[in-house]
């Protein structure tokens, strides 16, 4: 008998609970309605209580083998709280409940059109519905509070249950066909992908199986899973799918297909589910106004904001990595970069596929020795990162598995074979959040590593673009790098042009010619040209002029406007003093020269010169057309006569009075 403690202690595990119907299995209404603030007094005295899975943000795995085969493997998926019925005096096992992440919940099925357990369902999963756990013939067998697991884990060893289950239950050998029987089973087993399945999870799997049919004397010799793989690399006959079938006398196994199916685009996916509802809102005006919908701030103003998908290329050594890395960086950090204000550190990851890790750690080291010299504060513990060597060493052979991947045409045009390189990514936003507490926004350097798709087709690009924006509407803002269109400077980003239709911010960079180029002391700079060809939520302000950004070797950034360095020159001479007559005299005598040593005309120099006038880089000072001293436009009097001209108020030397001219007042000179 339930007592208040258990009550109180289900309560502490998050579950939203409510009286339930052990017939019908349906929760206790109130007004034809789900009720959710039952009292402990209410629930103590209920014949069965269930909990809302959505709202106890958990999900359950519901084992339904009418013949009880499956139930043999639930000791393979992780300890979480767990309950179960009691048959025939006996309590067996049936739900292993599990607390959703930021993957959301597991969904299976298996079979996906069955009906029930009577239909010969196996597993399914339950996360939009209600589970009763106590009361009646159900009881609590495990009570700990739910496990947060990795769903892509389970849902592998859910297709395996489900697939040893029907082995199981076609399994009846006599003594002398145990081996050929176990020879075609580990064959069929080793030709699954040993990166989703490796060897270990197998065995596990395989000795259970050996302990449920009682074929236990023999275990280690059974298990050569291992050994069939190596045949397979040696190009060894193997057994197939198609042998095992053929020993049972079966057509087909149906559950294999789901280990080695390719999973669909998770998009088109979501659609299907059956926890969604059955028609779109309707929203009026009125109503628009009254809904408070997750807000989007400024991450770093303001070209990168919270709920933003974005783009930064570039050609070949235009510092794509150092300029990405550098912004992740100062994110992480709360510092200001290029003038663009960082309103709040956010956890950044770095993901870097294409630089060995010492020379990435070499580029960083660069990049952070600024905030070292500057005292600026550096956020190593929020700026996370992630390179092929770190893969390499931690078991992953063959580097990063693709994010993308080119479709083929006919049956399987819809299908996204990506989605497992991207839900990797996604399982270590989840693990930065739950360390820092705050969502991660991150950087894929660069799509021509990280995919294997045709760019110049759009449908490649669908499941990525379709996904980076389902992960900013989840609150997970990113930004990934590519490499520029060899089609010249104004071709944008490589490949089709539907990549920028979807982003909020995409940046584009370019080594600056050699008009262009500073002399910066040192090898290790950094000077490249930076413009915005899309700016959601910027675009006309200052912000999306072309300007110079340059990289010393001491890891200080500068920004200046795009000018060539004869403009810089002249600029130097103005602020040390020369004015416009001062600098076309110096033109003509062949004083003023670029970086080439090449001397400009005063007609040249006269329109560089009105370039930054107009850029308000050289404050240019009015003169009197009369008097020809210099007037002041500050407190000065409007004109009377054109209301818009300022009259002189400068003294005449000889008179003591008032100029009192305005241009409106010069003669016009005859042609």
């Amino acid at each position: 008998m339930r007592s208040i403690d258990d009550i109180k202690r289900w309560k502490s595990y998050g579950f939203v609970m409510t009286p339930s119907n052990l017939i019908t299995k349906k929760p206790q209404c109130v007004d034809d309605k789900h009720y959710k603030d039952w009292s402990d007094e209410q629930l103590l005295g209920a014949e069965c209580l269930a909990f809302f899975h959505k709202e106890s943000g958990t999900f359950t795995i519901d084992f339904d083998d009418p013949d009880y085969v499956a139930h043999g493997y639930r000791s393979l998926l992780p300890d979480t709280f767990t309950d179960g019925k009691i048959i025939n005096g006996k309590i067996i096992s049936t739900h292993k409940t599990y607390k959703t992440n930021g993957s959301g919940a597991l969904k299976f099925k298996y079979p996906h059109n069955a009906k029930g357990k009577d239909d010969g369902l196996l597993l399914e999963t339950l996360y939009s519905t209600s589970t009763i756990f106590e009361g009646g013939n159900r009881v609590v067998i495990n009570d700990v509070p739910p496990v947060t697991a990795n769903i892509f884990e389970l849902e592998k060893k859910v297709k395996l249950i489900s697939f040893f289950t029907e082995i199981e239950k076609l399994y009846d050998v006599g003594e002398g066909g145990r081996d050929d029987f176990h020879l075609r089973f580990t064959g069929v087993l080793a030709r699954l992908n040993e990166d989703e399945y490796p060897t270990n999870l197998l065995d596990q799997f395989h000795e259970q199986f050996l302990l449920n049919v009682n074929d236990t004397t023999e275990i280690k010799k059974r298990l050569k899973i291992s050994r069939q793989r190596k045949n397979l690399k040696a190009g060894k006959n193997v057994f197939g799918i198609k042998d095992l079938a053929n020993y049972f006398n079966v057509k087909t196994i149906p559950s294999y297909e789901l280990l080695k199916e390719i999973e669909k685009d998770q998009n088109d996916l979501e659609g299907m589910e059956d926890s969604d509802p059955k028609e779109y809102p309707l929203i009026s005006g009125l109503e628009f106004d009254t809904i408070e919908y997750p807000k989007v701030d400024y991450i770093l103003n303001p070209i990168f904001t919270t709920r933003s998908f974005n783009q930064i290329y570039g050609y070949y050594e235009s510092g794509k990595t150092v300029f990405g890395l550098a912004l992740s960086i100062a994110m992480a950090s709360g510092q200001e970069f290029l003038d663009w204000k960082c309103e709040n550190s956010v956890p950044t990851l770095y993901v870097e596929s294409e630089l060995p890790a010492e020379l990435f750690k070499s580029v960083r080291a660069s990049i952070i020795n600024d905030y070292f010299e500057n005292n600026k504060e550096f956020r190593g513990d929020r700026h996370f990162t992630l390179t092929q060597d770190d893969l390499t060493n931690n078991g992953f052979k063959y580097g990063f598995k693709s994010i993308a991947v080119a479709k083929e045409h006919g049956k399987k045009a819809a299908e996204d074979y990506g989605r497992r390189g991207r839900e990797f990514i996604e399982n270590l936003l989840f693990k930065i959040e739950k360390r820092t507490g705050q969502k991660p926004f991150y950087f894929l350097d660069n799509m021509s590593r990280l995919a294997t798709i045709d760019e110049n087709k759009a449908p490649d690009w669908h499941p990525f673009i379709n996904w980076g924006i389902d992960m900013k509407n989840k609150g997970y803002s990113g930004c990934f790098v590519h490499h520029a269109n060899k089609g010249g400077n104004n071709k944008g980003s490589s490949g089709s042009s539907f990549i920028g239709r979807l982003l909020d911010t995409s940046i584009a960079l370019r080594k600056l010619d050699n008009d262009y180029r500073f002399d910066m002391k040192g090898d290790k700079n950094l000077q490249s040209s930076i413009e915005f060809d899309k700016s959601r939520g910027f675009g006309g302000s200052k912000w999306t002029r072309k300007r110079i950004i340059t990289m010393n070797e001491d890891g200080q950034w500068r920004n200046y406007p795009y000018l060539k360095q004869i403009s810089f020159e002249i600029l130097k001479l103005s602020e040390q003093g020369f004015n416009q007559e001062q600098l076309r005299q110096m033109a003509k005598d062949k004083e003023i020269k670029d970086s080439s040593g090449d001397s400009y005309s005063s007609s040249s120099v006269d329109r560089l010169y009105l370039e930054l006038v107009n850029l308000g880089l050289i404050e240019r000072k009015a003169h009197c057309w009369s008097c020809k001293k210099p007037i002041s436009t500050e407190g000065d009097k409007k004109c009377p006569k054109c209301n818009s001209g300022i009259i002189c108020t400068n003294e005449n030397d000889k008179t003591g009075k008032e100029c009192g001219k305005c241009v409106c007042q010069n003669p016009k000179k005859k042609k």
